[in-house]
């Protein structure tokens, strides 16, 4: 139940603003290098929005670059050789009171996937049925604007609290990024006694998420006219291995969602015997699996997903006299840890429950991130974490993405009394 002070904090969050400071967010091209897209811009235009916004609040900022091998540093697999430099994460710490009590740290990526076959104005930023539209309305630019408007909220109420609000507006999210920004957040900052990492769909609390590996799977063949016969056809020695795949799947439980073969490149003329064909696959991974990683490898991986999947490809080539030859060559491209909350770390989801149900007057459900995220590296950190999102279900990623105004508003207030109560309960921390 919410008291008078808590109603007067509520006051100070400000839907219009919000909703501006997210559509400026959105006119703001952050397309991640690695998108696909033809000309991608990168993050930094948003990212010194974020750090003009925090500055103006009296924050000290920073701008933190993600180092070359901070994924392999932290035994997490991820692709290597990414551009660093102008892709800053902006960290801005903004003290109460004394700024000697607990320290909070909020987390939100600033990073979008591709625009390119968007449908319309990717960067409209405009409002209309109720919603935003545009690319990273719902991820996760309203995520960063509900961070910016939670701290306004309660700079404004000047409330007497004491410690410590951490913002990072973080890159590497998307498109392969495996987290980096936040990972180097982690890294670069003194440990947080808790952090909310806000991306995701609003009515549900995220208390970890799954893991996901991602590979290509090379296929040789020997190249040659079409016409003669003296050529090993690539495509079809690709095809060969359908058996190992559902092998793999069927050892894995078949579950639906689990495996995802999502890419085949091959070819270039229907009178060429191709030499090579190359397809690619999204593996989803749980705690079970990470548990069993680090018991017979010693990591928290999905390491021994990927020794079964190269194990049952070698079983389907073991009779092949070309394949002897040739082998298929599998390309690991990451393998991104499943996150779940300790029992002792309940606390914050606990805390963000009654916050969601006074500010919504409903019962939130707490349940994984359907899909990998941020939160993992947090998580898996020791960090007590909970994951809270404002977006819309089912549009993230789409060609006409938006977000519910109202539950953008309703994320803010959320999140703004959270903190509040996370002050005022110093005992705790």
């Amino acid at each position: 139940m919410l008291t008078q002070t808590e109603r007067t904090l509520l006051k100070h969050v400000d839907r219009e603003r919000l909703v501006e400071s997210c559509a400026e967010l959105v006119r703001t091209p952050t397309v991640n290098l690695y998108s696909g897209d033809r000309n991608p811009p990168g993050e930094l235009a948003g990212q010194l929005i974020v750090e003009r916004t925090l500055q103006q609040l009296g924050a000290r900022t920073e701008r933190v670059e993600c180092p070359e091998d901070i994924l392999g540093q932290n035994g997490v697999l991820g692709p290597s050789g990414r551009i660093r430099a102008g892709r800053p994460n902006i960290i801005g710490t903004l003290p109460f009171g004394s700024g000697g009590g607990p320290t909070l740290l909020i987390d939100a990526h600033m990073d979008t996937v591709a625009v390119d076959h968007y449908d319309g104005d990717p960067f409209a930023g405009d409002v209309r049925d109720g919603c935003l539209w545009g690319r990273g309305t719902t991820d996760d630019k309203g995520g960063v604007a509900v961070m910016l408007e939670a701290v306004t909220a309660l700079q404004n109420a000047q409330l007497d609290l004491n410690g410590n609000i951490v913002c990072c507006s973080v890159v590497e999210e998307e498109c392969d990024g495996g987290g980096r920004g936040s990972m180097t957040c982690i890294d670069h900052l003194a440990k947080p006694d808790a952090a909310v990492v806000i991306d995701g769909s609003f009515g549900s609390l995220w208390n970890g998420c799954t893991g996901v590996v991602t590979a290509h799977v090379k296929v040789s063949g020997r190249a040659g006219h079409a016409a003669y016969g003296n050529s090993v056809n690539a495509i079809e020695k690709a095809v060969s291995l359908l058996n190992a795949l559902r092998r793999f799947r069927e050892l894995r439980g078949d579950r639906p969602g689990d495996f995802n073969l999502g890419t085949f490149h091959a070819g270039d003329h229907p009178a060429n015997v191709p030499d090579e064909a190359t397809f690619g696959m999204n593996i989803k991974t749980d705690i079970e699996d990470m548990q069993r990683g680090e018991r017979e490898c010693g990591l928290w991986s999905g390491k021994t997903v990927r020794n079964l999947f190269d194990q049952c490809i070698a079983e389907a080539v073991s009779g092949d006299e070309f394949f002897q030859e040739s082998p298929p060559e599998t390309s690991w491209v990451k393998d991104l840890p499943a996150s779940l909350c300790r029992p002792e770390h309940r606390w914050v989801i606990d805390s963000m429950e009654a916050a969601f149900e006074d500010v919504c007057s409903a019962k939130p459900s707490v349940t994984l991130l359907g899909g990998w995220g941020d939160i993992a590296h947090f998580l898996n950190s020791g960090i007590p974490s909970v994951g809270i999102g404002p977006g819309s279900p089912g549009v993230a990623h789409s060609a006409s993405e938006s977000v519910n105004i109202e539950h953008l508003h309703k994320t803010a207030e959320m999140l703004t009394l959270f903190i509040h109560r996370f002050f005022a309960d110093n005992e705790r921390h």
